[in-house]
C-alpha cells in the first residue's frame, strides 16, 4: 500500500510538471507583403519562454517579436512555449509579392510649392530597375531627370486633381502606377499692377516662384488707389518727385521711393531708373529702359520697376557707393505698367 502512494505522487508530480499550455497568436497585416514588417502578437496566458520560428529560417525569442518575409510565399510560423513540445502552435502565413508605388514628400500639395515624388519597391536582390515618370502639363519638373528615381516638381494650377505616372521596370516586370493628386492654393503676398488704361492686375509671389498676373480683387484695386508712386513722406516730412530739384538739380524727376534704412533715393526720370544717397551723392543708374511705376518693399528687401520689356526686380542697394553686381530680374513681359504696389496680407 506504501509503495502504491508513492508512485501515484511521482505520477502526480510528473503531471503537474508537464501541464499543457494554451498557445495562440495573432498576426497583422494578415496579407503581407515581402519587405513589409509584420507584428506577431502573443495571445499566450502562461509560461515564460517563448521561441519562435518563421518558416525562412529565422527566429526570435521576444514575446511579441516583428518579422519582415524578404520574398513571397506561403511560411509555416510556430511558437513554442517553455521549450515544451506539447505547447506549440503554429500558423500558415501567406506573403504576396511587393506592389511598386511612388510616395509625396507632403500629404498637402500647394501650387507653386515644391514636392518630391519618390519610387517606392522593394528590391531586396539587387534587380535592375528603371523608372520613367509622366508629368501633367501644369506640372513643373525642378530638380531631377524623369528617369530617376526621386524627382521634385511644383504645381502652377490649384484646386484640381493632377494624374501622375510612374512606369517601374524590375527585371523583365513592368509595374505601371499611376495617382491622381489634389493640389490646394497657397495664400501669398501680391505684386499690385495698374495698367496705363487703368486696368488692375495681381501677381502673387509664392516661395521661390511667380504666379501668373491675373485680374486684381476689389481689395487690391484700393489699396492701390491710395497709394501714390510720385511722393514719399519720411520723418514727417512729404517729399514730391517733382519737388526734388535742390537734391537733383540735373534730374527732372518723375516717380519717387526711398529706402530709409540703407538712406537711399529711387527715382525714375526720362533717362531710367536710379539710385542716390539722402545726400544727392553717388547717383548711379540702374536700368535705362525703366518707364513707369516704381515700387520700394521693404519686407522683402526688394526693388519693383516697370519697363517696356515687362516688370522687373533686384535686392536694394546697400553699398555707401550704389554699386551693385546683381542682374535684375524680369517678373513678367506687361509693357504698360503705371503704377505698383505690394499688397503683404496673404490672399
Amino acid at each position: 500500500m506504501k509503495k502504491i502512494t508513492i508512485i501515484c505522487l511521482a505520477f502526480a508530480f510528473l503531471w503537474a510538471g508537464c501541464k499543457r499550455v494554451n498557445v495562440d497568436f495573432t498576426y497583422s497585416p494578415t496579407e503581407p507583403r515581402a519587405g513589409q514588417a509584420v507584428k506577431f502578437n502573443n495571445l499566450t496566458n502562461e509560461g515564460e519562454d517563448w521561441n519562435w520560428d518563421f518558416g525562412d529560417k529565422a527566429y526570435s525569442v521576444v514575446k511579441n517579436p516583428s518579422h519582415t518575409f524578404k520574398k513571397a510565399g506561403t511560411y509555416v510560423v510556430t511558437l513554442m512555449v517553455d521549450s515544451a513540445n506539447y505547447n506549440t502552435c503554429s500558423h500558415t502565413v501567406t506573403v504576396y509579392d511587393t506592389i511598386p508605388t511612388f510616395v509625396c514628400s507632403t500629404d498637402s500639395i500647394c501650387h507653386y510649392t515644391d514636392v518630391v515624388f519618390t519610387a517606392n519597391v522593394y528590391n531586396p536582390y539587387g534587380y535592375k530597375l528603371t523608372y520613367q515618370w509622366e508629368l501633367p502639363e501644369s506640372c513643373v519638373l525642378v530638380a531631377g531627370d524623369l528617369q530617376d528615381k526621386s524627382i521634385s516638381v511644383y504645381f502652377k494650377e490649384y484646386n484640381t486633381a493632377y494624374p501622375i505616372s510612374l512606369t517601374i521596370t524590375q527585371n523583365d516586370k513592368v509595374y505601371p502606377i499611376q495617382r491622381t493628386l489634389h493640389v490646394y492654393e497657397t495664400k501669398a503676398p501680391a505684386i499690385v499692377m495698374e495698367m496705363v488704361d487703368n486696368t488692375v492686375l495681381h501677381q502673387r509671389m509664392i516661395n521661390d516662384y511667380l504666379e501668373d498676373p491675373a485680374n486684381a480683387s476689389t481689395e487690391d484695386v484700393h489699396m492701390l488707389e491710395l497709394y501714390s508712386d510720385t511722393s514719399v513722406t519720411f520723418n514727417s516730412v512729404t517729399f514730391y518727385a517733382s519737388n526734388m530739384h535742390d537734391i537733383f538739380p540735373n534730374h527732372n524727376i518723375l516717380r519717387l521711393q526711398i529706402d530709409p534704412m540703407a538712406q537711399k533715393w529711387y527715382f525714375i526720370t526720362n533717362e531710367g531708373l536710379f539710385v542716390a544717397n539722402f545726400n544727392g551723392e553717388n547717383i548711379v543708374a540702374i536700368d535705362t529702359e525703366a518707364t513707369g511705376g516704381l515700387y520700394v518693399d521693404m519686407q522683402r528687401n526688394k526693388i519693383y520697376w516697370a519697363t517696356n520689356s515687362g516688370l522687373k526686380a533686384m535686392p536694394l542697394i546697400k553699398s555707401k557707393n550704389n554699386q551693385f553686381a546683381t542682374t535684375p530680374a524680369l517678373y513678367n513681359t506687361i509693357s504698360t505698367i503705371d503704377r505698383i504696389v505690394v499688397n503683404n496680407s496673404y490672399h
